[in-house]
């Protein structure tokens, strides 16, 4: 088995050196890592040629000029993998040891199977664990010991964002049919689980911590014109579902998301958008209480 790590990274030099030092101290090393860089600059471009001299495994790095923003960088280092087997990871993000051992032992278990996932801890910018929140995150996106394996279908696997963001390991076929959909922006991570489940690509839940999802200052400080909630507000109320569980947790998404969403739509010029969200059955509940009160003028007057 054959896996290829690829890496879209922006202005991160520091942070991707942590991730690519976590690829690197793996039980079971890559076969190759290629980054893909958006940075204006030229410093991710020395920090990755200095780790190259005494790097165990093949690094490939393209710099990409212009810019080809996010969507585009993943669905560009996609086509260059030799893997047969590939783990996306953010450049802020890091696995644990034994994280591509982990996962691809279930491969190996399972000839059918395209994707292939852990837990993940939250982590602060300095790197420590947030084990009460990394809790919740998983407990909340079913990632608990009763879905371990295939117990979600893949489209309540994609749906739930028990498939994660990155730190997945994903047959290389499987990307060459759902590449990354630009037109989803902040949410073309959602968009492309929610599609392998569409796919009908089957999913497996290893109960394990595997990877580190850090939150970064930067990330919170880039909230207000951030719109990956209202983006994948839309996917999911645009995704028909048919078991009794992918519709219940098709509401529960579009409960949890609608007052984001609203939110986001007023900060992004969406004004009309977020009108429609208000008044819809995803927060109409919601109206006379003092929050949605308040959300009210925000609408009117922001």
């Amino acid at each position: 088995m054959k896996i290829s790590v690829v890496i879209p990274t922006y202005k991160r030099a520091g942070l991707l050196l942590e991730a690519l030092d976590s690829c690197l101290k793996q039980t079971l090393l890559p076969y190759e890592i290629i980054i893909g860089d958006d940075s204006p600059d030229d410093e991710t471009q020395m920090v990755v040629q200095a780790l190259r001299h005494d790097s165990p495994i093949i690094v490939r790095y393209v710099h990409n000029v212009p810019s080809l923003k996010q969507a585009r960088n993943v669905n560009m280092l996609f086509s260059l993998v030799e893997g047969d087997k590939v783990m996306l990871l953010h450049d802020d993000d890091l696995l644990l040891p034994d994280a591509l051992e982990t996962l691809s032992a279930v491969f190996a278990e399972d000839p059918v199977l395209k994707v292939a996932y852990g837990k993940q801890y939250i982590i602060a910018e300095n790197g420590e664990i947030d084990f009460e929140g990394s809790e919740t995150l998983n407990r909340d996106y079913y990632r608990e010991p009763q879905y371990e394996g295939s117990v979600l279908t893949p489209l309540e696997a994609g749906l739930s964002s028990q498939f994660p963001c990155d730190g997945y390991l994903i047959d290389a076929e499987t990307i060459k049919q759902v590449p990354y959909d630009v037109a989803a922006g902040d949410a073309c991570d959602y968009s492309f689980g929610l599609s392998v489940g569409l796919q009908s690509a089957k999913t497996y839940f290893v109960n394990k911590y595997t990877s580190k999802y850090r939150i970064t200052a930067e990330a919170i400080s880039k909230g207000s014109a951030n719109d990956a909630t209202y983006q994948s507000f839309e996917l999911i109320k645009n995704t028909p579902v048919k078991t009794p569980r992918a519709k219940a947790i098709r509401k529960r998404r579009l409960l949890e998301k609608a007052p984001i969403a609203i939110t986001e739509c007023v900060n992004t010029g969406r004004r009309q958008e977020a009108v429609k969200i208000y008044f819809s059955e995803w927060y109409r509940p919601r109206i006379l209480t003092l929050a949605g009160l308040k959300r009210m003028a925000y609408i009117m007057f922001k």
